[in-house]
């Protein structure tokens, strides 16, 4: 018998899932399908400039902080063995998403 990997798990409980909340709600599981492209064309709106004005704070940041490329970062976390360029660059991320998710309503 072949073993099911973490990834497999993961597709049967999003299945799983569907079908009890289509068992649970048919009236809602089906209006919330209906939304469905709507959903997906405001993420392929919004994806994009989300991606370019986070990368720009994050850039700003990490100038700031005297980091000139992701390549100066790796070479600070990894070869001098700092973990703090990559805790930066990640907090900045995620720091300027959070941000734009206050700011960008759609």
């Amino acid at each position: 018998m072949k073993k099911i990997s973490l990834s497999g798990w993961f597709v049967i409980a999003v299945i799983v899932g569907q079908g009890l909340s289509y068992l649970a709600s048919p009236e809602s599981w089906q209006s919330f399908f209906a939304a469905l492209p709507r959903i997906v064309s405001m993420i392929a709106f919004w994806g994009p400039i989300v991606a370019l004005i986070a990368g720009a704070i994050v850039a700003a940041v990490m100038r700031l902080m005297g980091f000139n490329s992701l390549e100066a970062i790796r070479a600070e976390s990894v070869e001098q063995n700092n973990p703090a360029p990559a805790i930066l660059f990640s907090g900045a991320l995620v720091a300027a998403i959070l941000f734009l998710m206050l700011v960008i309503k759609p």
